[in-house]
């Protein structure tokens, strides 16, 4: 699959799970809550097989029963057993 097409996947996940995505420069890339509100921070500076493991990486530490995830990400995610 297209890189740039998992990229959109991720982040239309993480907008109906109310994450906003913060593209920056430099510091650290992850998943944080400011104020109540979670934000995933990611580098610009990294290319776009690092943003995808960053996405990998944050979202597998979700609870993301009862929210549909398309079957791309499912398996990146190892998650093929929810709806």
């Amino acid at each position: 699959m297209d890189d740039a097409i998992t990229i959109r996947e991720f982040e239309r996940l993480a907008q109906r799970l109310s994450i906003d995505i913060r593209y920056t420069y430099g510091g650290p890339s992850g998943l944080c809550t400011i104020k109540g509100s979670r934000v995933l921070f990611i580098d610009r500076g990294v290319d776009i097989k690092s943003r995808i493991q960053i996405f990998i990486r944050e979202f597998k530490t979700l609870d993301l029963e009862g929210v549909f995830v398309v079957p791309l990400i499912r398996k990146l995610l190892g998650i093929d057993d929810l709806v």
